[in-house]
């Protein structure tokens, strides 16, 4: 089942790039315009990642954010990409619960790595738990020691 991921940002050059770099990698990307509409989304669509822009109209990025953390049906892992990439947003979208950060602009390469970076390093909620494989009898362990009476 291929990863879903979850575009909030206000510019739909940016939504349209995400779109077209995750798609070839094989992922289902959806895309919502502002924090109001993503969060509908995320209400009642399953996402493995979002990738969440900080400077939107109405609602911030951060907003929405902090919203996500505080319901336990939205703890999907947070990719910021935003065009702030000074040290203290990036502290602080860190500290409200983010999972990663992108400084745009950035490049389909840079996109791909840190998204796979970030879906394979989360447990996905429909993949059942490996099941281990039967355990080999061990050879029998010669002495490293040898007594003498």
């Amino acid at each position: 089942m291929p990863h879903s991921v979850l575009v909030i940002d206000d510019d739909p050059l940016i939504r349209d790039f995400v779109d077209l770099v995750l798609s070839q990698s094989g992922c289902r990307v959806s895309a919502a315009p502002n924090g109001t509409i993503g969060l509908e989304t995320l209400s009642h669509a399953r996402a493995d990642l979002v990738l969440l822009d900080i400077q939107m109209p109405g609602m911030s990025g951060l907003e929405v954010l902090r919203l996500m953390r505080k319901h336990r049906r939205l703890r999907t892992p947070v990719m910021m990409i935003t065009a702030r990439g000074d040290i203290d947003t990036v502290k602080l979208a860190l500290n409200e619960g983010a999972n990663g950060y992108i400084v745009k602009p950035f490049t389909a390469a840079d996109l791909s790595k840190r998204v796979n970076a970030l879906l394979s390093s989360e447990p996905r909620a429909a993949t059942p738990p490996p099941v281990p494989a039967p355990a080999r009898p061990a050879a029998p362990r010669q002495p490293d020691t040898f007594e003498i009476d």
